[in-house]
């Protein structure tokens, strides 16, 4: 069960990095502004760039149907490694992803330290995920 419940979430988060990584080129905003990249276009809202944003659409659509291209080697990668280690480098990527989406946002900083070294025990020590399991 935890095998199977950790592929799914692994699965999971790697179409979620792709569709971060993609939209994170398209779109940038801040406090009090939205625009597109590339574009220039700067709107006073996200009610305003709401066209834009339908954008992550079609991203949808190629994820979905992408899968047919790249869902073989998700599932290889997913599967090539056992669930405590599936759970640690969940915890890795995304707080490295999580880190580079801010600008000049420190990796060091503790909580992110703590993070990811728990990921790292998980990687490295797997079994432990069956203590908590």
């Amino acid at each position: 069960m935890v095998e199977q419940l950790t592929a799914n979430l692994m699965q999971a988060f790697i179409y979620g990095l792709i569709a971060a990584s993609i939209s994170g080129f398209i779109f940038e905003s801040g406090d009090s502004y939205t625009k597109t990249a590339w574009s220039g276009n700067e709107f006073a809202g996200k009610i305003e760039a709401l066209p834009f944003f339908l954008t992550t659409f079609f991203l949808g659509l190629f994820i979905k149907y992408g899968e047919g291209m790249i869902g073989t080697e998700v599932t290889a990668l997913t599967q090539s490694f056992v669930a405590g280690q599936r759970v640690g480098l969940i915890l890795i990527a995304g707080m490295i992803a999580f880190n580079a989406s801010i600008d000049n946002f420190r990796y060091a900083d503790l909580k992110s330290i703590m993070v990811m070294g728990v990921g790292g025990v998980l990687f490295f020590r797997p079994e432990i995920i069956y203590v908590v399991a």
